[in-house]
């Protein structure tokens, strides 16, 4: 996975596979869209194939010409956009994947090297409802099959699995945390997290990465304008 900033890609040791999926996450309007979308035009521009799976309410058309300057056409070539509906959609996309794959192994295709999906907790969390404990318990459950799906190509086809998430907030002994949308079943399949703050600064961002499986952690600041992200000056 080619990220639009160094800082990051050196973080997570500039592997060509990310090993299992990556969360980037944050508050509504920190800027989550436009590094996906940087994201899937880093790796499009360099030949990878990129799914990117778009569940969110309206389309980023505004934001796609911002950060695609140039070679729009060979780039959108790599890139194939998918839009669901309702969560079942989503749901139903996300098994689909597979087949998408073989059909490209089998025509000899290059095949995709990159899964983003904007967001997915989005549809889920439109459909939860407070008083119906079955039908959340059902969610929860699609939800976790979905990341385990999604692990399951990362390793068996080596693709790397970029998810886009909301900002959650749970209390615990007195205390507010900041968390990602979906709880536990987040936690458990997550490996690789990538977290965006607001700053003092209009146009300033904070980035808090995180190696689960090490702990290992980096705090860096950005700058965001409408071409997308870029490493802030020292």
């Amino acid at each position: 996975m080619n990220f639009p900033i160094k800082k990051i890609n050196d973080f997570f040791n500039s592997i060509d596979t990310f090993e299992g999926i990556t969360s980037l996450w944050g508050d509504i309007g920190v800027g989550k869209t436009t590094l996906s979308l940087q994201t899937a035009y880093n790796n499009a521009l360099s030949g990878s194939k990129v799914i990117y799976i778009y569940s969110k309410p309206n389309f980023p058309y505004n934001k796609i010409d911002s950060v695609i300057e140039n070679d729009l056409n060979e780039v959108l070539n790599n890139v194939l956009f998918s839009k669901p509906i309702t969560f079942k959609d989503l749901y139903n996309i996300v098994f689909n994947l597979e087949f998408i794959i073989i059909d490209d192994l089998k025509n000899g295709d290059r095949t995709f090297n990159l899964v983003i999906i904007d967001s997915i907790t989005d549809l889920y969390g439109l459909e939860l409802q407070q008083d119906k404990k079955g039908k959340n318990f059902n969610l929860n459950y699609k939800l976790n099959q979905m990341l385990a799906n999604l692990t399951f190509l990362n390793k068996k086809y080596h693709i790397d699995v970029l998810i886009v998430n909301e900002l959650s907030r749970k209390t615990q002994e007195g205390q507010t945390y900041e968390v990602e949308r979906g709880g536990n079943v987040m936690e458990y399949w997550v490996k690789n997290s990538i977290k965006i703050e607001r700053t003092d600064k209009i146009n300033h961002r904070k980035f808090l990465l995180m190696k689960r499986k090490s702990n290992n952690s980096l705090v860096f600041y950005t700058i965001l304008n409408k071409k997308g992200f870029k490493e802030a000056p020292k």
